[in-house]
């Protein structure tokens, strides 16, 4: 790693959560002047409360404060994250990789919050906010109560937080950068994003970096060379509609042109596989390179792929 990078991390979990919230409720504009370039983000996008500004936010916020739910959600978070040295040393690893690759790229600032169970990731120009109530677990019960489906809840593991956070950033730096839009451009597209990942995370397995679980990969993997000759076959790789790039890109329980056993996503998984080959094949062309290169289907062609 030739920059080594340190990533701020901000606590807004514990900065509003610990004291007793009329503490917090007297001294919210300074939590606006403190955190100018996400409060706002915080209460307005993800909070749904509005900002400081809105007639009835002190009511809504107060309302967040002591329910009883978010409570409880908080205190597990606490037992989880009490200490994030580990997760912060595992996104400050990857961002150094990142840096090396692109440095231009500027290292995003990460508040760490409680989104009252909403969206897991958030990103601003400068900043991410990672709900730390959605990284508890795939098997907590909180999830089971709000029925969120399994197949999302693959991504909800406190082991991942620093993966889906690089991931997620990655993915708003660099996706759909393709000159064209079809399906198999916007596969390759994703299979850039998971090709960063390979860079970023060197000693994580390939599971970890698409949020799959191991019997999906095995899956894939056996059944590479079908769904390839299936793509093939229909004619549907150079396809424009939007719904079937959908069904092959978008997260879902499965992919039903592959049956029940075959995970969402597959086609990022296979686009992927394409520019491993691509980057095999090409030792001379550098992740830089890779990602100025918007003719995803050269990128196809040059690859040489070929699943037996």
């Amino acid at each position: 790693i030739k920059q080594p990078v340190s990533v701020e991390v901000v606590r807004l979990d514990s900065a509003i959560f610990e004291p007793e919230s009329a503490y917090i409720l007297a001294h919210i504009q300074d939590f606006y002047t403190k955190y100018p370039d996400f409060f706002d983000v915080y209460t307005s996008r993800i909070l749904r409360v509005g900002g400081l500004e809105s007639r009835y936010f002190m009511e809504y916020f107060k309302l967040f404060l002591a329910n009883p739910d978010i409570q409880e959600s908080y205190d597990s978070v606490k037992i989880l994250y009490n200490d994030f040295s580990k997760q912060k040393k595992e996104i400050d690893v990857a961002f150094s990789y990142l840096k090396t690759y692109f440095p231009e790229l500027v290292v995003p600032k990460i508040y760490t919050l409680i989104s009252g169970f909403n969206e897991s990731i958030v990103m601003t120009d400068s900043a991410i906010g990672v709900s730390l109530d959605k990284f508890l677990g795939s098997e907590s019960s909180f999830y089971q109560r709000l029925a969120i489906p399994r197949y999302t809840r693959k991504r909800l593991d406190n082991d991942l937080i620093a993966v889906e956070i690089v991931r997620n950033w990655v993915s708003s730096e660099f996706l759909n950068t393709d000159s064209v839009k079809n399906l198999v451009s916007a596969m390759i597209s994703n299979g850039k994003v998971l090709y960063l990942m390979d860079a970023a995370f060197p000693t994580s397995t390939d599971f970890q970096k698409i949020s799959y679980i191991q019997s999906e990969i095995n899956w894939a993997k056996k059944n590479e060379k079908y769904m390839w000759a299936f793509l093939i076959e229909k004619k549907l790789l150079f396809s424009t509609d939007e719904r079937e790039i959908r069904k092959y890109i978008d997260d879902a329980p499965f992919v039903s042109t592959f049956g029940e056993n075959c995970p969402g996503r597959i086609g990022a998984w296979i686009g992927w596989q394409i520019v491993r080959s691509y980057m095999d094949r090409n030792p001379e062309v550098t992740i830089n390179q890779l990602f100025k290169n918007r003719d995803n289907q050269q990128i196809l062609i040059e690859s040489g792929y070929s699943p037996n």
